[in-house]
């Protein structure tokens, strides 16, 4: 990280994870408050009220990421909008959304648009600084495995279909049809559409858990007459998790942007096309990995039937199981030159945090 004064995109990262363990005790509300001991370095830095945030919360995983969120929100107004850490105070906006408001009698405060998000015990952060005009920026985090016992759970009583038509609500038509319908990558990265006919509907149309296809010869490309290809509905069904995982991160990082919840009365109105979600490049097994993957960059998006021009957006596969959206949407021409995505950089908490925080003060 440097401190260099020209107009930038920030993407960081923290992972809570390995942070500030705590004794397993009967009372999770217990371990939350043991982070006054284990934690404590980083808690002095927070004001009364956001200590008081911090510790309310009933899990100490939460607890950790709200803690590690505050921390980044001040670091971020520290470095580079020339504050010092007890002067980098968050308001909120008309949408309640956090922000920082440069002080009318410091012209050398810059402007900043920040988004945070946290899932699973990743924490994210975008910031867009300097620029001449409003650049709103957007994050989300999700972690298809944190729910998966729940979410296989219900789709083997009820099936995936209805797992999807749940969460109805909040996402398109197009979308849900594309969820439960679209291609889908299997094994050895072969697209459902490299198949042909009736083995294509049978994939198509997977919706159950623990059950097995059986792919006649005639209907793949270069099959061996004969010899039926059996395909486990266990990696179809994974594969479609993990592609409704990424329309989650998609919308919400968009919303978020926009300062509007996803209540918002357009939600619906938006829409995200042929999504295939980027491939880890961690290995199931290595789940404390957070190794980046694939970027998912070349997203069709459409408002109200029609293409979404203004927003640089990507989706980026890290560690095992994680994705973490992005996305950025300058209102001016000479801002729109400038404010670009890049790759997220994980930090270290003493090294990039505390140490600077405490020189700060």
């Amino acid at each position: 990280m440097d401190g260099k004064n020209e107009p930038r995109i920030i993407q960081w990262l923290l992972d809570t994870r390995p942070l500030w363990p705590v004794s397993r005790k009967a009372s999770p509300k217990d371990e939350v408050q043991e982070l006054k001991s284990v934690a404590s370095r980083a808690l002095t830095l927070l004001s009364p009220a956001e200590q008081k945030a911090v510790l309310q919360f009933y899990h100490v995983r939460d607890a950790k990421m709200s803690l590690a969120s505050h921390l980044l929100k001040h670091l971020v107004i520290t470095k580079y909008c020339n504050v010092s850490w007890q002067d980098s105070k968050l308001s909120r906006d008309k949408n309640k959304k956090p922000c920082f408001v440069p002080a009318p009698d410091c012209p050398e405060q810059r402007h900043i648009e920040f988004n945070v998000s946290h899932q699973a015990g990743i924490v994210s952060l975008i910031a867009s600084i300097g620029f001449e005009g409003k650049v709103e920026v957007g994050t989300d985090v999700v972690c298809v495995n944190e729910r998966l016992a729940h979410d296989y759970k219900f789709i083997e009583k009820d099936g995936f279909f209805e797992w999807v038509d749940m969460h109805g609500d909040v996402f398109a038509e197009h979308e849900l049809n594309e969820m439960k319908l679209y291609p889908v990558l299997l094994h050895e990265d072969v697209l459902i559409d490299s198949l042909r006919g009736y083995a294509k509907d049978q994939i198509s149309r997977c919706q159950w858990r623990n059950q097995q296809i059986n792919i006649p010869a005639s209907n793949i490309p270069n099959g061996i007459q004969g010899k039926p290809i059996p395909i486990d509905t266990n990696v179809i069904i994974d594969a479609k998790l993990r592609r409704f995982y990424a329309f989650w991160c998609l919308r919400e990082a968009y919303v978020k942007m926009t300062g509007e919840a996803l209540l918002a009365p357009w939600l619906r109105e938006l829409e995200f096309r042929d999504v295939q979600p980027p491939a880890p490049c961690a290995r199931p097994e290595d789940s404390e990995s957070l190794a980046v993957g694939e970027t998912l960059a070349e997203l069709n998006i459409y408002f109200k039937g029609r293409p979404v021009k203004d927003v640089e957006m990507d989706l980026v596969a890290i560690g095992s199981h994680y994705m973490i959206s992005a996305v950025i949407r300058a209102a001016r021409t000479v801002d729109k030159e400038k404010a670009a995505l890049g790759l997220w950089e994980q930090l270290e908490l003493d090294r990039d945090i505390l140490s600077l925080a405490e020189y700060s003060q």
